[in-house]
Order: C-alpha cells, then structure tokens, then sequence
C-alpha cells in the first residue's frame, strides 16, 4: 500500500487520471490535506468499510462523520467542505451555461444540477422568455413527498425575480424518475400558484437513477445507462 502523500500526488498526476489511485488511496490522500500530522491509511479504510464508497463519505453529515473512531469534529467539518465546494462550483456556474429551450439542453441541465446528490432537493428555476436562467432557488431538502411544497417561497421567488416562466424539479436519489401521486399533486399546485402570478410553470422536471423525467410531456428527455 503506497502510504506517502508526495507518492501518490506523483501517481496522480504524472498519469492524468484519477483511476490511476483506488478508492483507499484518494481516500487517504484526501485525508492528508484535512488532518496532515497523521497516518491515516487506517481511518481510511474504516470510512471506506463503514461507508461503502469514496463519494459517501464525501456526501455524509460532518456531524456522522465525527462519531467514527479517529476523527474529530474540526477534520470531520473540513471532510465535508470538500463536498460542499464542489456543489457550489457546479450550481455557481449553471446559469452561464444553459438556455433551457430544448429537450437535450433541459435534461443537461438538471442532470448537472440533481444528478449526484444523495438526498431529496427540490428546486424553482425561473427563465425568461427565451428559455435563459435568470435565477434559481432551492425549496426544500426531503423533496416534495416528505416535506411538501413552500408556497410561500415560491411566490416570493416570483415576486422578487420575475421570472417569465418557471420549471420545478426534485430527485429520486435511490428510485426511478417517474412521478409519484405526490409529484403530480405537488405540480399541479405550483402550476396554479404560477398561473395565479402570470408566470407560467412550464415543466417540472425529475431526476432519478435512471434518467431525467418531463412531467408535461410524460416521458424521459434522457435514460441513463445504470450498468
């Protein structure tokens, strides 16, 4: 097992793909940076054992990381940045980069924003009449079957950002993309709310582990490969 953090940096980066460290490594590795004075191939491996996979652990509450033996609660917080950083570097630049007036690029974009998280969100994004992001907002954590719909948030999204027209999208981070009676009510609710506002909903779109689902069109705008 190669132990040292120069080694490895050497191993990643002189082959240029991150394939080239197994999970126990790049979990290692990452662990130097967050609690350098330590060996820690050991916690490594019972994050891993404990956890299941590399992004898990990354994706776990700091708060259930600290209770591991051999983390403390400042390198359990410092664990959960890394993740959180990479969230905000995906969501800061979402908006720069879509217009969301197709089916390819509406799938490309909620695939990028709920693909990989691993838990329920739920999400208002308003565009203006040509189908560019002017400005997005999350509405809850839980999705809309365990925490229900704001409609307040959502009214005041409206009201602050004036959107044109609006899409609402969630996740099905363990399950299929297709709606349950719970999305469709949740939908139907904010379509009214957004007819009531002259901002018109204009799909509510969801992301699951095996594609990303239209509501108004009742199809997948994509399938992805779960092999």
């Amino acid at each position: 097992m190669i132990t040292n953090k120069c080694v490895l940096l050497d191993k990643l980066y002189i082959s240029d793909d991150h394939k080239a460290l197994s999970a126990e490594e790049m979990m290692t590795l990452t662990l130097d940076y967050v609690s350098p004075r330590k060996n820690n191939v050991e916690l490594a491996k019972c994050l891993l054992e404990k956890f299941g996979s590399f992004s898990n652990v990354l994706t776990t509450d700091w708060f259930v990381l600290k209770e591991v033996k051999g983390m403390t609660e400042h390198s359990a917080k410092a664990l959960s940045l890394i993740y959180n950083v990479f969230q905000y570097y995906v969501e800061s630049g979402l908006n720069k980069k879509y217009i969301l007036n197709n089916p390819n690029s509406i799938a490309d974009f909620f695939e990028e924003l709920l693909r990989f998280k691993q838990v329920e969100e739920t999400f208002i994004v308003g565009v203006d009449s040509k189908g560019k992001i002017k400005n997005k907002q999350k509405l809850a954590v839980g999705g809309i079957k365990s925490v229900g719909i704001s409609t307040h948030a959502i009214a005041r999204f409206i009201t602050l950002y004036k959107p044109a027209k609006c899409y609402l999208c969630h996740n099905h981070p363990n399950g299929s993309a297709k709606p349950s009676v719970a999305d469709i009510e949740g939908n139907n609710l904010v379509a009214s709310l957004c007819a009531k506002m002259k901002s018109d909903l204009i799909d509510h779109i969801i992301v699951g582990a095996d594609g990303v689902f239209s509501i108004n069109s009742n199809k997948f705008f994509r399938l992805f490969n779960q092999n």
